[in-house]
């Protein structure tokens, strides 16, 4: 292109927006006079000005947001519609204030200003305007909703990524926070259990410290599997196995069976101190029934004598 050419662009361009943008800026203008000058009689002047330049200021936008849908080839009727309405509001208010300030050929002429220039306004874009035909149209709104509505997805992936995100770090901590709650609780009661049996054993004298047996500490999964079990050969006296086990009952293991015998003898002392061994027998007896394990009487027995010793005997507080 050419100096010449690329001159007489420039003066097309000038001309065919100076105008309009001319004509706008007047009626702007003459329309926040007009308005203020209504609105000063009920309200205060800085008031009444200033909601004047906020009406012109909203149809100022409009008409912008009007041809952005022009250049865009978008559809939106509302800026439209509402730049046509400011305009006959904008044409009222002038003509009213006209009439009551000077005469009617000066108020209808300040009314024709807004018009003028929202009419230039419509010719520039009309002749700015790409001219595109229906179909074309058509298919630009159709790429335009499908970009959007990708962009709707991405966004709604994206979301549900960072909450799974959270969710599963969240549970992961809690998890490891369990973990070591139950950790702790569970090295406190196995500790908590060998003081007691290390105390007990040297009251009684019967077993030296160092060769304190562990008996540890009984899950539910042991106490599960010991109810579970059909066929384990009962406990004898001395803790060897031997004999048929009877269907439906489960054998403990030692370190029940003297729990067991410790709370047994223990609850039996409320009634009758000490207790008796017939007593001590029916109190076991029970007590196994209701935990459906087996025990040998002379089991049941050398778990009294040894109960009865520990509490009976020469080092006994």
């Amino acid at each position: 292109m050419t100096a010449r050419a690329k001159t007489l662009h420039a003066v097309q361009t000038g001309v065919l927006w100076g105008l309009p943008i001319a004509l706008i800026a007047l009626a702007v203008a003459w329309t926040l006079v007009a308005v203020g000058g209504l609105l000063d009689t009920q309200a205060p002047g800085w008031v009444a000005y200033s909601a004047g330049a906020l009406f012109d200021l909203v149809w100022v936008s409009a008409m912008l947001h009007e041809r952005a849908h022009r250049r865009s080839a978008s559809i939106s009727r509302t800026p439209a519609i509402l730049g046509w309405v400011l305009l006959a509001v904008s044409v009222a208010a002038v003509l009213v204030h006209g009439l009551a300030a000077t005469t009617v050929p000066i108020a209808v002429i300040g009314a024709v200003i807004p018009v003028l220039g929202k009419l230039t306004l419509q010719m520039a874009l009309s002749t700015a305007g790409v001219r595109i035909t229906a179909d074309a149209q058509r298919k630009v709104d159709i790429v335009r909703s499908r970009g959007r509505d990708a962009v709707a997805v991405a966004r709604a992936i994206d979301e549900v990524k960072d909450i799974s995100e959270q969710v599963g770090a969240e549970h992961t901590a809690r998890d490891y926070r369990s973990r070591v709650r139950a950790h702790a609780q569970v090295d406190d009661a196995r500790r908590s259990y060998e003081e007691a049996l290390r105390d007990r054993a040297d009251e009684a004298g019967t077993v030296p410290a160092g060769e304190l047996p562990s008996f540890g500490l009984i899950s539910d999964d042991d106490i599960r599997t010991l109810l579970d079990s059909m066929t384990t050969p009962a406990i004898a006296a001395g803790g060897t196995s031997g004999g048929a086990a009877t269907e439906g009952y489960g054998t403990p293991d030692d370190k029940a069976l003297q729990l067991l015998a410790a709370e047994v003898y223990t609850a039996a002392e409320v009634d009758e101190n000490p207790p008796s061994l017939r007593e001590f027998r029916r109190r076991m007896r029970e007590a196994l029934t209701a935990r459906r394990w087996k025990a040998s009487t002379a089991l049941v027995d050398q778990l009294y004598r040894h109960e009865k010793a520990l509490r009976t005997g020469p080092d006994a507080r």
